[in-house]
């Protein structure tokens, strides 16, 4: 799959192709020829690998290099069908995508335009599910996409049922990934056994972009309007009843997947310039999306078996491999092809990277460590605290070198926040989060250097 083709013939062996995609993440280097290699070297060890579609694609007439867009949809026919659009172009090259459907009425809500009643979201997810499987990824393989839906939204409970065998065909999704977008009220109510409110979007539209004690308050308010009848469309139910047929699905069918609202806005660093109304197609993204942002992720993961050995971690190597690794993906951003100009806007101002890992388990194995012991626990800390200082400091010596991204001012980096503190802030909201915060390298050093240099 990952090989070039002609007329049905492979004509790429391993090593040109890992070599193609290093040359094709080296075209905008100054010494090209040398970070191609360095790229190479890299690729080749498996020390590092990057993204499917950077597989795919670089060094290609083409190259849509990025993994993941994350769009919200608007409640209108224009902007759904945009929607649906955009996962057509977006896929057609690759990409994995994540639409954030909270916005669009539910059923029995008003339609100004004919003075209708709405069919709610359920039969336009039908059609972004049928899009999935109609524009595949360039022929290599199935398109895919996830949805998220908030909690509160009145059609949360026909969404929960997406992925049933049983039940009309018409209303179900069997081919798109779901997920349910859960604030923490929603999880408070559950622990109270109290009641949940159901809301149409057009009538509570702020909701959306509202999260923590804002998102309580404003709840409160809606829950009172309901209360006198001021709302067209409303549903009460007992909290508790709704987190169990949410549980029963996820152990039916897998779906909807439960994704948490607050912590990903309240740790968000870029929380001053939008809302991170959902994740993307694998769940490890958050980033804002609005109108006219369609969020993007240029992702790569560290293969950690290549960085342990008799020793354990080599942080040498490690450190080296991901200050090359971070390179690459920042020249992911520069160099990629955008289908549609929303993606393209997103990702030059905000330039998003995500270094993942692989290969934990073969790392712990080589160690002689059990995956259920503390010691397991223990590493799993030690060897992510060092891919994020490494990967940190690397965005700030390419901000010293190329310049910051240019929406850093204001965000929490800039203001000496760094994602190991932003926990803190989690603690302000819920009052009580219990976790292990004991570091083992030089945070603050890294703390003042990213508000002086910035990140890239």
């Amino acid at each position: 799959r990952y090989f070039l083709h002609q007329d049905g013939n492979r004509i790429e062996l391993p090593q040109a192709f890992f070599m193609r995609v290093a040359m094709g993440l080296a075209l905008r280097e100054v010494d090209r020829e040398a970070k191609a290699i360095e790229f190479y070297n890299l690729l080749s060890s498996f020390d590092f690998m990057a993204s499917t579609p950077t597989l795919f694609n670089s060094g290609t007439l083409r190259p849509q290099l990025s993994s993941c867009f994350l769009t919200t949809v608007a409640d209108d026919l224009d902007g759904i069908f945009k929607a649906i659009k955009d996962n057509a172009l977006l896929a057609k090259y690759s990409g994995g995508l994540g639409n954030d459907w909270t916005p669009v009425r539910g059923l029995g809500a008003h339609i100004k335009g004919t003075n209708g009643e709405s069919q709610g979201v359920v039969p336009f997810l039908k059609v972004a599910n049928d899009t999935a499987i109609a524009v595949n990824q360039g022929g290599k393989r199935k398109g895919a996409v996830c949805a998220y839906l908030e909690t509160w939204h009145i059609d949360i409970e026909e969404f929960l049922d997406l992925r049933k065998n049983t039940g009309d065909d018409r209303r179900r999704t069997h081919d798109m990934n779901t997920a349910n977008w859960v604030p923490d009220l929603f999880m408070q109510r559950v622990e109270a056994d109290g009641d949940w409110t159901l809301f149409s979007p057009d009538e509570t539209a702020d909701l959306h972009d509202l999260t923590g004690k804002a998102f309580a308050e404003r709840y409160a308010y809606y829950e009172a309007k309901a209360a006198r009848g001021e709302l067209r469309v409303f549903k009460r139910l007992r909290a508790t009843d709704l987190w169990r047929r949410m549980l029963t699905m996820l152990f039916e069918t897998g779906h909807p997947w439960i994704t948490f609202k607050d912590p990903c806005n309240l740790r968000s660093p870029q929380q001053h310039i939008g809302v991170v109304h959902s994740s993307n197609l694998c769940t490890e993204i958050t980033l804002n999306t609005s109108a006219d942002e369609v969020a993007v992720c240029n992702l790569g993961s560290v293969n950690l078996l290549n960085h342990v050995g008799s020793n354990g971690l080599d942080h040498a190597k490690l450190k080296a491999t991901v200050t090359t690794a971070v390179r690459m993906l920042d020249n992911v951003v520069d160099i990629n092809f955008y289908t549609i100009p929303e993606a393209r806007r997103s990702n030059l101002k905000h330039r998003p990277v995500g270094l993942g890992l692989m290969g934990f388990q073969d790392a712990l194995h080589v160690q002689r460590i059990p995956i259920a012991s503390d010691a397991a626990v223990a590493f799993a800390d030690h060897s992510m605290e060092a891919i994020s200082f490494h990967a940190i400091s690397a965005s700030a010596d390419l901000a010293a070198e190329r310049g910051r991204y240019p929406s850093f001012s204001g965000s929490l980096w800039s203001q000496g926040i760094l994602p190991i503190d932003s926990i803190a802030l989690l603690d302000d909201e819920r009052g009580r989060t219990t976790m292990d915060r004991s570091a083992t390298l030089d945070w603050e050093m890294l703390r003042q250097r990213v508000q002086i240099t910035g990140m890239r």
